[in-house]
């Protein structure tokens, strides 16, 4: 009787030791696998970011949708300047600038005197305007990752299909521009599903009580912020 109740006193020490070690080792864990989902999710929203961006340099607007979003990065195309020479002090100084001194070159019968003047010459300064298409112009979406047929779906979500939520607004400056803006947001309980559930009521909790919103967003669709992500 004596030994089976040490078996007991044993077994029940080594449960409550593991049960011990994974409330210590449960937050570690989560915290870990959040942090490694929230990377590419993040990498994502700043994608977005990068061609709405795009798309409000060409048409002042960001776009209200994922497929005009994705249609515009699949066939926009930017502009380049190629650039030779620049500028010298004595040249600045006398106050030319970038631009002035290539509308003189472009037209030199026109600006014949004033390229004398400030000693120009093509083969020596030049500002030459090409269009590239967007997604081989910007590096930061020149990535074997990077796929713009997925740039709306948010990784790890149960259903694959599941996308970023995707809103725009405006307010208007005091000067009476009014401001285009945009946010996209992807909540906590769309990637982090599989989760231990507790932990992820109690990260959401977090959030309200700060007012946050309980995900990951870039951009505000209510008030300017730069497009900031609220991981910056």
């Amino acid at each position: 009787m004596k030994t089976i109740l040490n078996i007991i006193l044993v077994v029940a020490a080594c449960l409550l030791g593991y049960m011990c070690y994974r409330s210590v080792q449960l937050p570690v864990e989560f915290n870990t696998e959040v942090a490694r989902r929230e990377a590419v999710i993040i990498q994502r929203l700043k994608d977005i970011r990068t061609v709405q961006e795009a798309h409000r340099d060409k048409y002042q607007v960001y776009a209200s949708s994922w497929k005009q979003l994705i249609n515009f990065a699949k066939t926009a195309e930017v502009p380049i300047v190629n650039k030779i020479g620049s500028l010298t002090d004595q040249q600045l100084a006398d106050g030319l600038n970038e631009k002035n001194a290539w509308m003189y070159l472009c037209d030199p019968k026109k600006y014949s005197k004033e390229i004398e003047k400030f000693g120009l010459s093509k083969e020596t300064f030049s500002r030459d305007t090409v269009f590239v298409p967007l997604l081989q112009k910007d590096s930061s979406l020149i990535r074997p990752d990077f796929n713009i047929d997925s740039i709306c779906y948010i990784p790890f979500a149960e259903n694959p299909s599941d996308t970023f939520r995707l809103e725009v607004g405006s307010v208007t400056t005091q000067s009476g521009y009014e401001m285009s803006l945009f946010q996209a947001q992807a909540d906590y309980k769309t990637y982090l599903w599989d989760l231990d559930q507790q932990e992820v009521a109690n990260k959401i909790d977090d959030k309200k009580q700060q007012e946050k919103y309980p995900g990951l967003q870039v951009g505000d669709a209510t008030e300017a912020n730069n497009n900031a992500g609220n991981w910056e």
